[in-house]
């Protein structure tokens, strides 16, 4: 794919071209609502419940056009993106607020890299960095100033795992993890894959998390699991890796033509920050099918 704020060297693209990431939206999601504050400013200023999906599909707009479209679309849906979080306000919270953008991105992060690691091998320090670097890249995208952000990669795991064991909850928080687990128009349309999507929901979620959201989990439970990630992380080792980044490649395209529209037209003359990413400096692709 053409270069843009990221080339194909980058560890974002790499990680970010896996078709398993999709299993993370569920959990990046159940972790976002489990800030109160996100979950307060998705409460009053959109439908969610009645209809969860348009956000992870925002979510996947912005990520899709940021790594791996061209730079002038990066910049073009961050913009998008920090006007539409221009009303999100009330009490004591903003989505502008920079400890909420962090959070934002950080399970976006924190959940690839586990995936990524679980189906492959722990990536290297340099990797592992290189990838935090840029994820830090996207929250400054839309608007997070650099100095509210970790400093590394070391910062940012003492950063989860404080966030992690000190969140708590809101009721708004239950309610809108209902929906996400539980929606009306799904379940019956899609009661096996919905199925799949709560056991791996719940299982990639941290305990403390999982616990505070009354989630059940079970020896069974666990065991499903186990077997459904063992049998994905089988099937990407057995599919030759220029067959798996096809899916991306084939995506990239066709959302382009046909989501990524929408993005085209400002809804007011505020800009998104012009971000300045390194590109062409990433070390080559790690062994993926090593370990």
């Amino acid at each position: 794919m053409k270069p843009g704020l990221f080339d194909d060297r980058s560890a974002i693209r790499d990680i970010g071209s896996e078709p398993y990431t999709i299993l993370g939206g569920g959990p990046a999601l159940l972790l976002q609502l489990a800030h109160p504050k996100v979950a307060q400013g998705v409460a009053e200023h959109s439908g969610f419940q009645a209809s969860p999906f348009p956000r992870l599909f925002a979510t996947l707009d912005f990520l899709s056009m940021a790594v791996f479209g061209t730079k002038d679309e990066g910049h073009r849906v961050a913009w998008s993106a920090m006007r539409a979080h221009d009303p999100v306000h009330g009490e004591n919270y903003s989505a502008h607020d920079a400890d909420l953008l962090l959070w934002v991105q950080a399970t976006l992060f924190q959940v690839s890299k586990e995936l990524y690691e679980y189906m492959h091998r722990p990536l290297s320090p340099e990797r592992a960095e290189e990838y935090y670097r840029q994820n830090a890249q996207l929250a400054e995208l839309l608007g997070a100033p650099r100095e509210a952000l970790p400093a590394d990669a070391k910062e940012f795991d003492e950063y989860w795992a404080r966030m992690v064991e000190t969140l708590e909850i809101s009721q708004h928080g239950r309610e809108q993890a209902q929906a996400v687990m539980h929606p009306e128009l799904l379940r019956v349309l899609l009661y096996p894959v919905m199925l799949v999507f709560r056991i791996v929901t719940t299982g990639l979620l941290p305990e403390p998390i999982r616990e505070q959201y009354g989630l059940p989990w079970t020896p069974a439970r666990q065991r499903t699991f186990v077997l459904i990630m063992k049998l994905t992380r089988t099937g990407t080792r057995l599919v030759p890796d220029p067959l798996l980044k096809l899916p991306v490649e084939l995506a990239v395209p066709f959302a382009r033509r046909f989501r990524w529209g929408k993005y085209q037209r400002p809804a007011s003359r505020r800009s998104a920050p012009v971000l300045k990413v390194e590109t062409g400096e990433a070390p080559a692709a790690e062994n993926r099918k090593a370990g």
